[in-house]
Parts: C-alpha cells; structure tokens; sequence
C-alpha cells in the first residue's frame, strides 16, 4: 500500500467517524463497525479501523494503555503518538507486551486487530498480564470523560469552590481568621501545588491570586505572632505558585516579583524549604533570561538551603545543573550529574508529588537537557525516554520530555523522529494548555531543524503549525 496523503487521512477521518455514528443509532457492535469501516476505506489497517469503531484519538489511546499498565502494576509504557501511529499503518510492530495491552484495551482477538503474525499464545483479550477491567477512554454511551480543568468550567467550578470553602471559615471565625481558617488555606496550597498541571495556568493563578489575597486582608487584622508567622508562610507558598504560574505563561517581570516575595517570606520566617525553592525558580527565569552566571549563583544559594537528599537532589538537578552546562563547565556538570543521581538514590522517598515536590520523571529530563548542552545526544535521548516512560502522556511534564526526546533524535541525526515527536506534542495538548516552557522547547526544536539543507515534509508542517500556534494570553490576576 502506498504511502497516504494527509488530504486523505483526513478524510478517510471523517468517513469513519460517519459510519461509526452509523452503527451506533442502528446497534452494531464494534466488530461490525470495524468491518464496515474496512469494507469501505481499505487504506484503513485493522489496528487503526479498531481505534476509529470506538471513535478514540491516539492520545485517548495512549492515557488509557498507561491506566491499563498502572492497573497490572507495571511501569508507564514509552509510546506515543507517533509510535501507534507507525503500528496502524504497518510501518513497525509492536512487540509481545503492547500488542497483549492493545488486544486487553480494544476487548479483540489478536488476529482481529493484525497481530496474529508477532502476538502469539494470548487468549481472546491478551490476558496474560493485563486481568481485570479496562479503563476506557469515554465513558458509556460515547460521552468524553470529564478531564479536570481542560474545558474551563469544570475546572473554574473546582477551584472557586476552594477558596468559598476558605471564605466560609472566616465567616465562622471572624475577618482575621483562626485555626480553621489557616488550615483550610495550608490545604488549598497542597490542592493546588498537587494539581498544578491539570489546570490552564490563567484560570489556576486567578484563584491563587485570589487565595493571596484572602491572607494579605487576614493579615491586616490582630494575630498572635505564630499566627502571623503561619499566615506568612501560607502567603510565601502562594507567591511561589505565582511565580511560577507567571513564568508558564511567559511573563518574566511578574515571575520575578513573585518569586522574590516568596523566597523573602521564606527567609523572614525562617522556612528554608520555601526560601530554597524560590532561589530554584529563580535560577531557572535567570537561564530563561540567557543570565547563567546570575542563575548559577541563586542555584548554590538553593542548594546549601535544601534539607533533605530529594530537595537536594531537586536543586542540584532542576537548578545547578543546567546553569553548570549553559556556562559550558563541563567537568562540573558530570560531577553535577552524579551528585544529583547520589541524593536521589539517598533519598527515602524519592517521589514527592506535587508542584514543589519532585520525582524520577523529572531528574531524568534535566539530565537529559544536561547531556544536550554538553553535546552527548545519545545519552540525553537515554534519559529523555526514561523521563517519557514515568510520565502520564498528555501532561506537560510528558511534553517537556518528549520535546526533549526530540531534540535528541534531532541531534543524533533522525531529524523525520524528532519533528514527528515535536508534532506528538501539538497534537496531544491544547494551545491553553501549553506552557511558555514547552512553547521555547518546541521553538528550539524548529530551529534545529530550519537548518538542515532537507528538513523534510514533516518539519514544514511542524514549522506551519507552530506559525500558527495562538499566543498566550493576559494572566488572569483580578481579586473580584
């Protein structure tokens, strides 16, 4: 079969999604829609016409292979976009385990899905690992699932509610609050640390924006010196939120502002967590800045102040590190690298979860955009998958190692795999979704390939897509 041009994908697209609805209002089952789809648009592989019956997108596809392996207590799988899509168009073959998942996800024979010639010895549903329910990508009777702050009103409704419940403790204790008012607020820093990633960071720094302000007027009434303290703590916490919030959206003056008012919150009260934090964040704007010297210096500062070997292994990594390889002290940052990898497995824990916290995923993404300013791109593609497979696709920790990944291909001379990964990204997140982060990732990525003699096909479209990408807009900072 030749290769297909995108004008037709598109509408071998819709045809399939025609004669899915129109199996669903007559009561086909899947399979019989399967066959339809394949009777009628033979460029459509049996892989692919599956995936079209039930009327999922390859992402919805991919969250919910990695649902199915956290259920077996296996690690997240490394597939993207790009890989299931050279799978449905017999471009390569999944090995044993993906194709016994996919056979699990999709409730088919492996025959059926045109596997039966690399899946062998499996049982109707591929359940030699995968045993028990599968977590699907709609709900019954094709509603989408309801992803928490991605269509605006379910996420405003969650995150208003936050903070009315904050509102309605001063309304038990008085204007200057009390011991529930300050624990209410301690939590909603913890709920929206926890669930930093699944909200626009517009609508997410509204409502701590709002949170800050709860404390600020609390603090303008008499308070007993711990209270004071505790209440300044909390406004520290919600600063930082802030600042980074600012830096994702790409609004470096607020970043900074923000970040020093948490960092000397911090200091004043003597949290060395927060204060060392800060001096993190406020290393990386400095990068972002093309200030490594300055990033550098607030990096150490980070450093000396973290407390645990995870907090250390964070600041050496996410901070010091970088700073090391963009100044091109290479000995420094191989000695950097290890160091990191020494915290990390000193630590007891070594995943705390959270926008303060940090985790494997993330330690292998810096070490792997370590090994690329150092020049190593085998390595740094190493370690990106490794990021990759500890990520829940979809999440912007997923785009920055996949974008990351990409680079990596870039550099090792697979410039068709990185563009393609670049494009994985695009397609997976929403324009509201995408941080100023991966926004810079994926330019670093056009760029690299912009100057290569033959970029082909695949980089233009990158390169149309991303000339198109909306901007960013306004932080969303009102107190109404």
């Amino acid at each position: 079969m030749g290769k297909v041009s995108r004008f037709r994908r598109a509408q071998i697209q819709r045809r399939a999604q025609q004669l899915r609805q129109q199996g669903q209002i007559a009561g086909w089952s899947v399979e019989r829609i399967v066959a339809h789809i394949q009777q009628e648009l033979p460029d459509v592989r049996p892989l692919e016409a599956w995936r079209l019956s039930y009327g999922w997108s390859r992402p919805q596809v991919i969250a919910s292979l990695a649902a199915l392996y956290r259920q077996a207590g296996l690690a997240m799988p490394a597939v993207s976009s790009s890989m299931l899509c050279r799978w449905e168009h017999g471009q390569a073959q999944p090995g044993p385990e993906y194709g016994e998942a996919l056979c699990r996800l999709y409730h088919a024979r492996s025959d059926q899905l045109g596997l039966a010639t690399w899946v062998r010895g499996m049982g109707s549903h591929g359940d030699r690992r995968f045993g028990g329910p599968v977590a699907t990508p709609r709900e019954p009777h094709g509603r989408e699932p309801q992803v928490l702050g991605n269509d605006g009103n379910i996420g405003a409704g969650a995150l208003s509610a936050v903070r009315e419940s904050v509102q309605f403790a001063l309304e038990v204790e008085g204007p200057g609050g009390g011991p529930l008012a300050r624990d209410q607020l301690d939590q909603a820093v913890q709920y929206f640390a926890l669930r930093y990633s699944a909200f626009p960071p517009s609508m997410l720094a509204a409502e701590v924006h709002r949170c800050r302000a709860v404390v600020n007027a609390m603090l303008g009434h008499p308070q007993s010196p711990g209270a004071r303290t505790e209440l300044r703590r909390l406004g520290g916490w919600l600063s930082a939120l802030l600042g980074n919030l600012a830096l994702h959206r790409g609004d470096y003056s607020a970043a900074n502002i923000h970040l020093g008012t948490a960092g000397g919150l911090g200091a004043d009260v003597g949290h060395h967590r927060l204060t060392s934090w800060a001096l993190g964040a406020r290393s990386m704007l400095d990068r972002y800045q093309n200030k490594p010297t300055s990033a550098l210096d607030l990096a150490r500062g980070a450093v000396d102040l973290a407390g645990t070997p995870l907090h250390r292994a964070q600041m050496i990594a996410w901070a010091e590190l970088p700073a090391l390889a963009e100044l091109g002290r290479h000995g420094e940052a191989r000695d950097a690298i290890s160091a990191a990898q020494r915290e990390m497995d000193a630590a007891p824990t070594p995943d705390e979860p959270g926008r303060f916290g940090f985790d494997t995923a993330e330690l292998e993404l810096h070490l792997a955009e370590a090994e690329l300013a150092i020049g190593n791109a085998t390595a740094a593609g190493v370690h990106a998958e490794a990021s990759v497979a500890h990520c829940s696709p979809g999440r912007p920790g997923w785009a920055a190692a996949t974008l990351t990944l990409a680079r990596a291909e870039i550099d090792s001379r697979r410039p068709e795999s990185g563009a393609q990964l670049a494009l994985d990204v695009l397609d997976s997140i929403p324009a509201a979704m995408l941080r100023e982060t991966s926004r810079q990732r994926l330019g670093v990525v056009d760029q690299r390939l912009s100057k290569l003699l033959r970029p082909g096909m695949v980089a233009v479209d990158l390169h149309e897509r991303l000339r198109t990408l909306p901007s960013l807009g306004p932080m969303e900072t009102s107190s109404n």
